[in-house]
Order: structure tokens, then C-alpha cells, then sequence
């Protein structure tokens, strides 16, 4: 099998603490021919300067130091420079697994697809995955994009032929910033392949984007997910499209979640999502996309939206 280079993108924010650990899981691949671009995205920690010291450890590292710009940024610029025909994302306080570009590359290759997901775990809890391949078309494997489990719409733990980012870019100054972009990215292709490994260790950090508080940033959520619902709704057909919704209330359960533990007005949120919920019930029911206590919270909330925050609070005080 003949190597193509594959450059790997790595956002750099003040985290010092981890990034060691990203950079020795990258260089220790399987995989050789990687080209490994860090984009010092202003950190004010010494985050910049271990950089530069991997970049005098290893020829295929290359470093930018930019201004700080957000996550959006820092992938943007990283996407500029890169030299591969294929891309991919780490987050600096994550890891992959040391086999993680090798076995995704030779999906891409035997399976010829644009688009390589796997799996992914936490990096203190493992999953049991059954290490199966799953090749699907771009409808079905976007009807599965907000699954609780699988790939989701992460940018990383996937592998990207490069030229599919012509004419798009992450949206830069909004939070949830691969949601709208995967999409787009996967409705470019006619299939995608899934790998069904973790391959892919993240942390979880409460300074973490994905973990932070309530602000009313977290509303490019739900601006996210209805722009992708509006347009799938168009594209998938009704069994895919059945599918997806379920996802499409998973996530949005997740943002009236944090709003409601924080006080915030969302009395509009709260009706759509309840009427979303009552006319799914059966396709919710139905779903192998999510796990049995969400269904039972997206149905409580569906029924009583005083009973399920009566649980989030009862849940919160332990």
C-alpha cells in the first residue's frame, strides 16, 4: 500500500498540560508520511514554545503562531499551509490511538471514499466496539450525523480528502463549529466510510467548549442544528430523514438542558421542541441511535416540562 501524505491539523490553545501527550501519540503513528501542523492560536501559557521545540525534535512538524481567533481559526489557518491531499483534525488535549491514520487510510483507499470516521472513547473509559466497516451513502450516514453514539459531527476522529474544503471553511466567531461544516463535508460525497473502533481519545476538560457553562454563545447550537435540519429535511428520504430527527432532538435536549439549570428565557425553545418530541414519540421509541435514559428524559420532557426539570435538579443535588 503505498503511503500519501496526510496532513494532521492540531488547534493550540494554553494547554500545556496535555499537549506533550498529543504530540508523542501523533509522532509514534503507525502511519509515517504525516505532515503535523501546530497552530499556536495566542496561547498565553508556554503552549507556543513547546511547538517550536517539537518542530527542532521532528522534520515533519511545522508550526504557525497567530493571533488568537478561536478554534474556527486555528483549523482555518491550518487547512491553508496544509501541503497532504488528506486532512485531519486532532484537538491539542486529545490523543489517537497509534494505528488511528493507518488503518483510516486504508478504508479510504480500499473502499475509495473522501470521508474515514471512527469511533472514539474517553480518555479514562474505553468502549467494547466490534471493529467492523460500514460503507454508507452520503444520506445514511448523514441521517446518523446526531446519534448519541458513532461518528457524530465532530471535526475530529475523521479523515478528509482535502480538496472537499474548496469553497468551504469553519465558521469563524461561533461556537458548535463543526456541526453546520460536517454536514456540509459529507453531503459533498457520495459515501463515506465508517470504521467502527475507537481510534480516537479525547479528555474531558471542564474549560472545554463542549463542557462549559451556560452563556447565550450556546445558542449556535440550536442555530447550527436547525440549519442543518432545514436543509437534510430537503435531502434524505423519509426513513433517513425519521432517523435524524432523533438525533436532531437529542442535541437540542442537550441545550434546553444547560439553559434550564442556568434560569435562561427560552419559552420558544421549550414549545418547539416539545412539539418536535410529541410527533416523533414513536420514531423515538423506535431509535437505536440513542441510549435508554435519553429516551426516557426526551420523553418525560415531552409530557411534563416541570417533571423533567424537577429531574435535572434532583439529578444536581446528587
Amino acid at each position: 500500500m503505498e503511503e500519501q501524505l496526510i496532513s494532521v491539523i492540531v488547534p493550540v490553545y494554553n494547554v500545556s498540560e496535555y499537549l506533550e501527550e498529543c504530540y508523542r501519540s501523533i509522532i509514534s503513528q503507525t502511519y509515517k508520511t504525516l505532515e503535523i501542523i501546530f497552530v499556536d492560536d495566542g496561547s498565553t501559557d508556554d503552549s507556543g514554545k513547546k511547538c517550536d521545540r517539537f518542530a527542532t525534535e521532528d522534520s515533519r512538524v511545522r508550526v504557525i503562531h497567530k493571533k488568537n481567533g478561536g478554534l474556527s481559526s486555528a483549523r482555518n489557518a491550518g487547512l491553508e499551509i496544509a501541503s497532504g491531499d488528506i486532512v485531519s483534525f486532532i484537538d491539542s488535549d486529545d490523543y489517537p490511538r497509534n494505528d488511528m491514520f493507518e488503518k483510516m487510510f486504508r478504508c479510504m483507499t480500499k473502499y475509495r471514499v473522501e470521508i474515514v470516521c471512527c469511533d472514539y472513547s474517553s480518555s479514562t473509559q474505553r468502549k467494547a466496539l466490534s471493529g467492523e466497516t460500514a460503507v454508507l451513502k452520503s444520506s445514511e450516514a448523514i441521517s446518523m450525523l446526531f446519534n448519541e453514539s458513532g461518528y457524530r459531527c465532530f471535526a475530529w476522529n475523521k479523515l478528509y480528502k482535502k480538496d472537499l474544503f474548496k469553497n468551504i471553511q469553519y465558521p469563524e466567531g461561533e461556537l458548535y463549529e463543526d456541526i453546520k461544516t460536517t454536514y456540509q463535508l459529507f453531503r459533498k460525497v457520495y459515501k463515506i466510510c465508517y470504521l467502527k473502533e475507537d481510534l480516537y481519545y479525547y479528555r474531558i476538560r471542564e474549560a472545554s467548549i463542549t463542557r462549559a457553562k451556560f452563556d447565550p454563545r450556546t445558542r449556535d447550537l440550536v442555530k447550527a442544528i436547525n440549519a442543518v435540519r432545514i436543509d437534510a429535511k430537503e435531502l434524505l428520504n423519509r426513513e433517513e430523514y425519521n432517523r435524524f430527527i432523533v438525533g436532531y432532538i437529542f442535541y437540542y435536549i442537550g441545550f434546553i438542558k444547560k439553559a434550564m439549570m442556568a434560569g435562561a428565557e427560552m419559552s420558544g425553545d421549550i414549545l418547539n421542541l416539545k412539539e418536535c418530541v410529541r410527533s416523533n414519540i414513536v420514531n423515538i421509541v423506535k431509535s437505536d441511535g440513542i441510549g435508554i435514559k435519553i429516551k426516557s428524559e426526551i420523553l418525560l420532557f415531552g409530557v411534563t416540562t416541570k417533571g423533567f426539570k424537577l429531574m435535572l435538579l434532583k439529578r444536581k443535588k446528587g
